[in-house]
């Protein structure tokens, strides 16, 4: 690293004062006309002569004193200043002298007015007997209802949200509506009308001939051999839901048509029922 060595340098810090920019001059001050002559004019007397120096520089600006002040010498004496207060009265005046302090009561007097005291309020009013009188008469106060709206257990006023069920203290809650009872009327006229059409009530069911009964006994073995193919016809390895499922069904459907079968053979007088009129 190289180094450099100033021998010769011409800077002189006492010239940089002579540089800076000198302050702007104010304006001189202003000063009234009448200054000399304000003063002089506001001690004069009537008569147009200046006061002495007495008075010249103490009251300058608060004014001409009123009466001169009193001697430090003649201070205040106890009883000889003025009255607390006075009573004016038209034409004339009159001092009235106020006590400071009143007279101590005496202990005799305290206790006198104590006993008095006592006397009259035992024989105006009994409070222990009014207190427990009104206490029995009370109603005690009941609680607020309010219901439990989230698991933290926040509360709120049922009525303020509308939660209050107030349909269960109306007069129709619990009765059948008008509209069913007009229904029901109505098919039991419709009912009656046909009882008396027919002059007989109709018997629920009718007996099934041998005829029919043979014809649905054909039926019940011919849709059993129709599922019967369709369960021979099923693949051997069912290892997808659907199959198992298809399965299942064809089974159930087969035993049920069994159990049918062996119903209709064994029983040679079946009675059917109508379901329209069963349900009416």
């Amino acid at each position: 690293m190289s180094l450099i060595f100033i021998t010769h340098h011409d800077e002189n810090i006492y010239d940089i004062t002579k540089t800076q920019s000198e302050l702007q001059k104010k304006s001189p001050k202003y000063v009234s006309k009448f200054r000399d002559s304000g003063g002089k004019s506001a001690l004069k007397n009537d008569s147009g002569s200046h006061l002495g120096d007495k008075f010249c520089g103490l009251h300058a600006t608060m004014g001409l004193p009123e009466q001169e002040p009193p001697d430090a010498r003649n201070f205040l004496k106890k009883r000889t200043g003025k009255p607390s207060y006075t009573v004016k009265i038209p034409g004339k005046q009159r001092r009235v002298k106020v006590l400071h302090k009143a007279q101590t009561p005496l202990l005799k007097d305290l206790l006198e007015a104590a006993k008095l005291h006592s006397n009259q309020m035992e024989s105006h009013k009994d409070f222990v007997r009014d207190n427990v009188q009104n206490v029995r008469q009370m109603k005690p106060k009941e609680p607020l209802h309010k219901i439990v709206v989230d698991r933290m257990g926040t509360t709120m006023e049922p009525e303020a949200q509308g939660l209050e069920p107030v349909y269960i203290k109306k007069p129709i809650f619990g009765k059948t509506p008008k509209y069913l009872v007009r229904f029901n009327k109505i098919k039991e006229k419709e009912y009656q009308m046909r009882k008396d059409l027919s002059g007989k009530q109709q018997p629920k069911c009718h007996y099934i001939t041998r005829d029919e009964r043979e014809q649905l006994l054909q039926g019940l073995k011919k849709n059993w051999e129709e599922l019967q193919k369709q369960y021979q016809g099923l693949p051997i390895l069912t290892d997808t839901i659907p199959k198992k499922v298809k399965k299942s069904k064809l089974e159930a459907d087969l035993r049920q048509l069994e159990k049918d079968i062996v119903l209709v053979e064994r029983h040679p007088y079946i009675y059917v029922y109508n379901d329209a009129e069963f349900l009416s």
